[in-house]
């Protein structure tokens, strides 16, 4: 689990519209991951969650990142 978490991270550091600090990611049973955090824009908010359906073993990702 802890791989998948470290690939959804380093995905969020490689993309420059993204402030990867502010994103918090947890890897849960299943496949299942956690975002939590505040971005500016849509934009960001949909790349954050790109990124984590990216990460090979997602099969569900609940996105809780508020814009703002």
């Amino acid at each position: 689990m802890s791989d998948v978490k470290k690939r959804i991270e380093d995905a969020l550091k490689r993309n420059a519209e993204v402030e990867a600090k502010a994103i918090h990611v947890d890897v849960l049973d299943g496949g299942k991951v956690r975002l939590e955090g505040r971005v500016h824009a849509w934009s960001e908010r949909s790349a954050v969650e790109r990124a984590a359906w990216s990460a090979p073993g997602v099969n569900l990702v609940e996105d809780r990142i508020r814009i703002g």
